[in-house]
């Protein structure tokens, strides 16, 4: 075999591997969807600054680990973890208020739910907080 031979082979390994793995996982961080009633749910909650402070303080506390503090999911928590949590700064304008409460309260794989730690009110500051994510 040749050494261009060698080569191509190598490279087609590579893409294969690289298509095994990230494919999946694009077509499942961009597959979580809330069931269309959920995503359609208005924010009860005002995003004054009274919102915006407690979603900071709960976001501190329950996501900047694996989310990051700039919510880029590069959280000091991300080397434990199998999957890479989303930048939910870029999705942030891409999302509704509904999706992200159903996604909170929910959870998924490593992501748990908060529904039965977080009071309706805690999320919606939350998601209010999230929103503002630039």
């Amino acid at each position: 075999m040749h050494a261009w031979e060698k080569s191509i082979s190598v490279l087609a390994a590579i893409i294969s591997l690289v298509i095994l793995i990230g494919v999946p996982g694009l077509i499942m961080a961009h597959g979580w969807k809330a069931p269309q009633e959920a995503a359609e749910r208005r924010n009860p909650i005002d995003a004054d600054s009274g919102s915006l402070a407690r979603g900071m303080k709960l976001y501190a506390t329950y996501c900047a680990g694996c989310h990051g503090e700039q919510g880029r999911g590069d959280g000091v928590l991300v080397a434990t973890l199998t999957a890479k949590p989303p930048d939910l700064a870029a999705r942030a304008a891409h999302h509704s208020s509904g999706d992200f409460a159903w996604k909170i309260a929910t959870g998924r794989g490593e992501m748990p739910g908060f529904k039965n730690k977080l009071t309706e009110a805690q999320i919606w500051d939350l998601v209010n907080f999230i929103k503002g994510l630039k």
